[in-house]
């Protein structure tokens, strides 16, 4: 890797010459207007304005690429406007990182923008080039003809200040001519043109910063100097590398576009196009019986022939699978706000089923309760996060193994018990996976009884609301705790608001007697893990507000007897605090 510096003209002149062009995995160019005139104010100013990442183009790393979104006339601006002396070996290149950046410098300084025509105001150059304004940079519509300058020259067409020639002459005559500055004799009118021409001599002279990556560096390294360099901090995701790497057979933007419409629940989930390519690598691994490892390099080392023949199967199996996850009681929500805890263990389950049965409706597992345990141990594990690719890996061959051969995969210990439950928080999570053992087991909503499925709209409701912290005083952390929470239906969440449960509680329970329906309000409480028996005349007391703590003492008992409904033999105590057992299973 090399860092040098590219002067305005030769950085215009390859981007003229179509040298440098942008992988398919880029965005389209997207910068506002206002981006667009503060970084050529910046240059103006020698603001710098952040390096450009490039990497040469070579044979044994084809990217699709595209052209940057500008329109460039042929010819123009001619070879003499450039600085010949400065000319360097000329070698296509893809921008990897500054796409906005150079796709602006081109549209003012090539007169390149599609529609439109950037002038600088002279004026409000002389007038506000002192302060921070931005407003000396004007765009007009693009008309029939191209005029160097408009507005009584106030105006100078901005690619002009190339030709430092005619830059001066126009600066100079505009200055020292216009009617537009009564208040300057001719010194001071020369001396303002002087100051303009500074700024035009500036924008020529200024070296944009230009890192370029060595030629035999493998996808690996550009994706991790991408990632680390990439000014906006965006991951470059490997299904944006993908697409480029095997544009246009496979077209796998377009198989995914289609992927996404036919099963919705994967849009739904925010799942990225990547999970199917490691879905194809786990699979193609089982069926070659090499070592299992969805990495990165091994999705982009894929056949086309291999992503073609086998996209369909392993994104239905993909789909089949979340299905599956939001039956144990996943929901999908806003960007982040889901309860899906760890996506990357679906991605196992999904290559099993795809690898071992020929009918993916069909249910594979012959023991779903194993299998459930096993998923529920997996994600419910203090410091579970996303899976790595090894673990994926790991995963797979174990699931293979047991419906192969039936030997069930060493089970995942649990350490929970009522002490570390209580202190679980929205941030840690294993927040989400016990809000996932909630909504599968949850069969009546709370308040109205009726029916929670799978496919119920559930909101995360605080069983004493929020604001018991202010105006009584509750300890904030313990009214976010797991214990103060519950899956609601959205209506009664909407109808509850900020009630108390010592008042509803008081309702149902009088509600119930009057009805004679004790037998099953006492059933939803028990589903619902509500401590407390309805029946008893003080049984809404117990929810009073002196009684929080000791209210999410017993509830947090009931939460890990429902956890060892679900895994069973897997949950185990211990004393050891949270730290100690992050570790012990970091270990």
């Amino acid at each position: 890797m090399k860092t040098t510096s590219y002067s305005m003209g030769e950085l215009l002149r390859r981007v003229r010459d179509q040298n440098w062009t942008i992988p398919q995995f880029q965005r389209e160019f997207i910068w506002r207007e206002s981006q667009v005139r503060l970084l050529i104010d910046s240059i103006s100013r020698s603001y710098p304005i952040g390096s450009l990442l490039i990497l040469d183009k070579k044979p044994d790393l084809p990217l699709a690429s595209k052209s940057i979104q500008a329109t460039f006339r042929e010819g123009y601006p001619p070879d003499d406007l450039f600085n010949e002396g400065e000319r360097q070996t000329e070698t296509e290149s893809y921008i990897l990182d500054g796409q906005q950046r150079t796709t602006s410098i081109a549209r003012v300084f090539l007169n390149a923008h599609p529609k439109k025509l950037y002038y600088f105001d002279l004026k409000a150059m002389w007038e506000s080039h002192r302060t921070e304004e931005t407003s000396w940079i004007r765009l007009r519509a693009r008309g029939k003809t191209e005029p160097d300058r408009k507005n009584n020259n106030r105006l100078l067409r901005a690619d002009l200040v190339l030709d430092q020639k005619k830059a001066d002459i126009y600066v100079s005559e505009y200055m020292e001519d216009s009617s537009d500055f009564p208040e300057l004799d001719r010194k001071s009118a020369r001396e303002a043109a002087a100051f303009i021409k500074g700024i035009f001599e500036t924008i020529r002279n200024y070296k944009i910063p230009v890192v370029t990556l060595d030629r035999d560096r493998g996808i690996e390294s550009v994706c991790r100097v991408f990632e680390t360099i990439n000014s906006t901090g965006t991951r470059l995701r490997t299904f944006d590398l993908a697409v480029a790497r095997f544009f246009p057979e496979p077209n796998l933007r377009k198989l995914w576009e289609d992927t996404l419409e036919r099963y919705p629940i994967l849009k739904d989930f925010e799942v990225d196009g990547e999970q199917v390519l490691q879905v194809l690598c786990l699979v193609l691994a089982g069926r070659e019986n090499r070592y299992p490892d969805p990495s990165r390099k091994n999705q982009l080392d894929l056949s086309p022939d291999v992503i073609m023949r086998e996209w369909a199967r392993s994104s239905e199996a993909l789909a089949i699978t979340y299905q599956w996850a939001k039956a144990q009681g996943a929901r999908p929500g806003n960007p982040g706000q889901g309860t899906l805890p760890n996506q990357n263990i679906l991605v196992a389950l999904a290559a099993v089923r795809s690898f071992s049965s020929d009918d993916l409706s069909s249910e594979i597992w012959p023991d779903n309760d194993f299998i459930r345990r096993w998923y529920f141990s997996k994600i419910i594990r203090p410091g579970a996060s996303q899976a790595s690719n090894y673990r994926i890996g790991q995963d797979f061959s174990a699931l293979r193994r047991y419906i192969a051969e039936r030997i069930q995969p060493y089970p995942e210990e649990v350490v929970l018990n009522a002490d570390n439950i209580f202190k679980i928080k929205p941030t840690d999570i294993r927040y989400k996976s016990l809000l996932n053992v909630f909504a599968r087991t949850i069969r009546e909503d709370l308040i109205s009884g009726d029916n929670v499925n799978s496919e119920s709209k559930l909101h995360d409701h605080h069983i004493y609301p929020r604001n018991a912290h202010k105006r009584y005083g509750l300890d904030p952390e313990m009214l976010d705790s797991i214990c103060n929470r519950i899956p609601i239906l959205d209506k009664t969440n909407q109808n509850l608001n900020e009630a108390y449960p010592q008042d509803y509680f008081k309702r149902l329970a009088e509600s119930a007697r009057a009805q004679g329906t004790l037998d099953g309000l006492r059933r939803r409480m028990r589903d619902c893990m509500i401590p407390g028996d309805p029946g008893e005349s003080t049984w809404p007391d117990s929810f009073a507000l002196n009684q929080f703590e000791n209210f999410c003492r017993r509830r947090a008992e009931l939460i890990v007897s429902r956890v060892r409904e679900v895994i069973g033999e897997s949950l185990k105590d211990s004393s050891l605090s949270e730290d100690e057992m992050a570790e012990e299973y970091e270990d």
